[in-house]
């Protein structure tokens, strides 16, 4: 009797040992399914928008950030600072002076998220983190914004079979060329800044835009597009990308752009 007593028990400790060991194998399985969820939906958010070339880790950026800390050294990022802060609305020189990292190199102003507000678009350079930034001020909401990273920003241009290419963001785009002007802007930071600049213009009337020969993404024309933000890509050649702001998705489009050379 003891004997079967005590078979009993090992074979009811079994069981649950078993039980356990299944549950344990479920929650597992559970927690591995949910992680692969995660991910792939994170990777599927991300699909259509760009990520900043600074923000990519696979990119080799030690030359060009070496580079933008020369010019930052040599003082050029803030002598250009100190001139255009003056221009400023009050309220834009406060946000400044609360942000000392960044240093203002272009900016412009506009109804750019279609408001029937003054805009504002920024070009900085980030003490902090050595690069250059695109913020933009919503006038409406008051508040102040970078692109790549606060604001979405969709590429139409990728597929749009116009033989347009470029290398690289937009911020890190007008970084080179900052760096391309290095010997001129050691030189003379105010002179040589003056003959490249942002906008926010009306492209379909604006003499610096070729549209003829230039690149419109998928379902894009000039039509209606007169608060489009855009930003040169060369300092020696008439290159543009446009930006338009889409209300409804909350998210900035660049929907076209031109590049020539010789």
């Amino acid at each position: 009797m003891k004997q079967l007593y005590i078979i009993g028990i090992v074979t009811i400790f079994l069981s649950c040992s078993r039980q356990s060991g299944d549950n344990q194998v479920d929650d597992s399985i559970a927690i591995s399914i949910d992680k692969d969820s995660v991910t792939t939906a994170k990777s599927a958010s991300r699909d259509n928008y760009l990520t900043s070339t600074y923000d990519n880790l696979n990119n080799d950026l030690d030359q060009h950030i070496a580079s933008l800390k020369e010019l930052s050294d040599s003082s050029v990022f803030n002598a250009i600072h100190v001139k255009l802060i003056l221009t400023l609305d009050k309220k834009h020189q406060n946000y400044f002076n609360s942000n000392s990292d960044y240093q203002l190199i272009y900016n412009s102003s506009g109804d750019l998220f279609q408001n029937g507000k003054e805009d504002n678009v920024f070009i900085v350079y980030d003490k902090k983190h050595s690069r250059i930034s695109i913020l933009v001020y919503d006038g409406l909401q008051n508040k102040y914004s970078e692109l790549f990273r606060d604001i979405k920003v969709k590429n139409r241009l990728e597929n749009a079979a116009c033989n347009y290419g470029t290398y690289g963001t937009l911020d890190y785009q007008v970084a080179d060329e900052l760096i391309y002007q290095r010997d001129y802007l050691i030189k003379d930071p105010i002179k040589q800044i003056q003959y490249t600049h942002c906008k926010i213009a009306d492209i379909s009337k604006d003499e610096d835009f070729v549209l003829e020969s230039g690149c419109f993404g998928k379902g894009f024309s000039a039509d209606g597009r007169t608060k489009s933000l855009c930003i040169p890509t060369s300092s020696v050649y008439n290159n543009w990308e446009c930006l338009t702001y889409d209300k409804n998705k909350s998210e900035f489009v660049i929907f076209y752009g031109q590049a020539f050379a010789d």
